[in-house]
């Protein structure tokens, strides 16, 4: 099913869309309330700020998508597989995660309060600044990535983070007031916030994950088979860049620039699954709209 056709029927009063399959869709700031989405299959799907509130979203299959700022107030996710999706700044509250299984996700910022999270599976899942209070939680949370995470009894909590040197050095150096840089080699600088710098980085195999990268300055950098999963790049200046062969799944790519960037062949293309692209700057410098 197409967008069109999805907001036609949803418009027409529809709100039974239990197995349906949304595959590579921008459906951004739409009030899709009360819409039953039970069994379905999203994939590649933009949601970001709508209003999903009490949706019904059970038992369904999510991969790839983009999910920020997104209303999941009194939503049922439950024995959902849930992977590689990007929650950042959403609302959860009283949301239903029961057997829900949402794993390498990114939770930055994501409010869960009074959430029941009973059984529930987040292997691999990021959760800075992560709100979880008055949470209803019963489960496991041995592989799950805690950086300043509100637990249901108010503590805060920093498990199974532990940035590498090259972060460490960088945010002292960031934090002292230093905004340019210029890094080789193979970094891991998952969770990195260096948001406004110019960065001269030639990186290979490189992990840039979970980090704030806004309005950064990559003018020719070279960047190569490295991952920028659900990072924040709004406004960023990819100009003249070589970026063959990167991930950029669940990233924010508003405002950003490619222009004149180097960034795929027949062998080394890049990924936007579920990337945001709002007066986002191609390399042929056309603009892409449709995440706006």
């Amino acid at each position: 099913m197409n967008a069109e056709e999805f907001i036609r029927r949803y418009e027409l009063g529809e709100r039974d869309f239990s197995k349906v399959v949304l595959k590579g869709l921008q459906l951004n700031h739409l009030d899709l309330s009360g819409i039953n989405l039970n069994q379905a299959w999203l994939e590649s799907t933009c949601l970001m700020g709508t209003n999903l509130s009490g949706a019904s979203i059970s038992n369904a299959n999510v991969m790839f998508c983009y999910l920020g700022s997104t209303n999941l107030t009194n939503a049922n996710l439950s024995n959902s597989q849930i992977e590689a999706t990007n929650f950042n700044e959403s609302n959860l509250i009283n949301a239903d995660l029961t057997k829900t299984f949402l794993c390498d996700s990114s939770l930055v910022k994501t409010n869960l309060t009074s959430a029941t999270i009973q059984e529930c599976n987040l292997s691999g899942s990021f959760c800075r600044q992560t709100i979880f209070l008055s949470a209803n939680w019963d489960w496991n949370y041995t592989d799950v990535i805690f950086h300043e995470a509100i637990l249901p009894n108010g503590d805060i909590e920093s498990y199974n983070y532990q940035p590498s040197e090259a972060v460490e050095s960088l945010q002292k150096r960031y934090d002292s007031g230093e905004r340019i840089f210029t890094l080789e080699r193979s970094l891991d600088l998952t969770g990195i916030k260096l948001s406004g710098s110019v960065l001269r980085f030639w990186l290979t195999q490189s992990e840039l994950r979970y980090a704030d990268l806004r309005n950064c300055n990559f003018e020719k950098s070279h960047i190569q088979t490295s991952f920028f999963d659900f990072t924040d790049l709004s406004g960023t200046i990819f100009k003249e860049a070589g970026l063959a062969d990167n991930s950029f799944t669940g990233v924010n790519l508003s405002d950003a620039s490619f222009e004149g960037a180097y960034m795929k062949d027949d062998d080394h293309r890049c990924s936007f699954d579920g990337a945001i692209l709002c007066r986002t700057i191609m390399p042929d410098g056309s603009i892409r709209n449709q995440g706006c």
